[in-house]
């Protein structure tokens, strides 16, 4: 049996779980409620900034010279500024110095 979706014409198969559900994605689904008069039940959560998932960004492996290669880093605090704390980024291996980030007090 193939069916369509009702609202953008995909054709699709119908799922053992859902055989009675010819809609294709969530998108079509909030329409067809939305061309329904019905409420959306679950009001989706506002989208996040892109980059707020880059605010706290930990590297587990960096390039170490001595090593010659990406190796697994330790990770320690350095100092504690103003402006946000200082943490050093030491090769796992050979215990030398590969890198250094500021998080700033919003991050953790």
């Amino acid at each position: 049996m193939f069916l369509r979706c009702p609202i953008c014409r995909r054709g699709l198969t119908p799922s053992v779980s859902q055989p009675y559900a010819p809609i294709c994605s969530e998108a079509c689904r909030r329409e067809a409620l939305r061309r329904a008069g019905v409420a959306d039940p679950e009001p989706q959560p506002p989208a996040a900034e892109p980059q707020a998932q880059f605010e706290a960004l930990h590297a587990t492996h960096l390039y170490c010279r001595p090593c010659q290669r990406s190796m697994p880093t330790k990770e320690r605090l350095l100092l504690a500024l103003p402006t946000g704390d200082l943490y050093g980024y030491t090769c796992a291996h050979c215990g030398s110095d590969v890198g250094t980030r500021t998080a700033t007090q919003g991050a953790s």
